[in-house]
């Protein structure tokens, strides 16, 4: 191979890397803009909670219940698809998953508002760092040129099927990433009790199986509710009915009443058939698309 050719071979593969890199850059910013826009909503919904509702511990795994709806549905989804490594795109939502961890750690002693607002900048510090490229860049060229010729060639061609997955990266929708977090807001408040207790959504049925009412029964259960009415019918969010949602729900004719898991199988069931018949039947839960609040 002339030494021409090897020099263009060259600077095609440099332009390649600088491509994937900036591929890289753009998809961690959709990731970013969905994420700190599903997380500043939230904050506003339950900003007023008390320090006994806004544990660090409950607001950690909120948090995190919206990251891994982001791998799963922008990163996990494109990999097994294309059988590509999204490393980088995985490393930053494994680094925010830890700056959740330290901002956790340091608000024991804080107020709400400070708590929230030190998650935000958390997460925000742990999404900026790096959104040049330019140390990725320099990883991956120094990669290259650890390889001699043939190892180059092979090296190259697999950033170019990263690169090919990374351009077809789509982040999930702000509002799918909402209702993750008032999932996990509403899980995390579950006491076990699907009956009696808190943690669940309730719809209520009156005796003749017209609806009645569809409540959040947790803390802040009336602006959670508010809210999900907000999102949940927003293109990509996947969610027609009530009971799409992945929590605990007790439904209810009138006051005989059962209880299904975030799958909508059956965690308590009733002994009338009738109302058996009634309570599990997709018609039934179809009627319910939004909360009453």
């Amino acid at each position: 191979m002339s030494d021409a050719t090897q020099t263009a071979d060259y600077t095609t593969d440099m332009q390649t890397i600088r491509d994937y890199v900036q591929s890289v850059v753009e998809a961690q910013g959709k990731i970013a803009t969905a994420y700190l826009a599903a997380l500043d909503n939230f904050q506003i919904t339950v900003q007023t909670a008390s320090p006994a509702e806004a544990r660090p511990d409950i607001f950690g795994a909120v948090l995190k219940s919206a990251l891994k709806t982001t791998e799963k549905l922008a990163v996990k989804a494109v990999e097994d698809s294309t059988g590509a490594d999204l490393g980088p795109l995985v490393e930053l939502l494994h680094s925010v998953s830890d700056e959740i961890d330290r901002a956790a750690a340091a608000a024991q002693s804080l107020a709400v508002s400070e708590w929230i607002k030190s998650f935000r900048t958390a997460v925000a510090n742990a999404y900026t760092q790096g959104q040049t490229g330019e140390a990725l860049r320099q990883q991956i060229e120094s990669e290259y040129n650890q390889n001699d010729e043939g190892g180059r060639g092979g090296y190259i061609a697999g950033i170019q099927n990263e690169l090919q997955a990374m351009r077809t990266v789509q982040a999930p929708a702000s509002e799918r990433l909402q209702v993750s977090m008032y999932e996990s807001w509403i899980n995390q408040n579950f006491n076990n009790d699907c009956m009696d207790g808190t943690g669940i959504i309730s719809l209520q049925f009156n005796a003749d199986g017209t609806k009645d009412t569809a409540t959040v029964i947790a803390p802040l259960g009336a602006r959670v509710a508010a809210a999900l009415n907000g999102v949940v019918s927003a293109p990509g969010v996947g969610i027609t009915r009530l009971m799409d949602l992945n929590v605990v729900k007790r439904v209810c004719r009138g006051n005989v009443c059962m209880c299904f898991e975030g799958d909508n199988t059956v965690r308590k069931a009733t002994d009338d058939n009738d109302a058996q018949t009634f309570l599990t039947a997709p018609d039934t839960w179809g009627q319910f698309t939004t909360f009453t609040t």
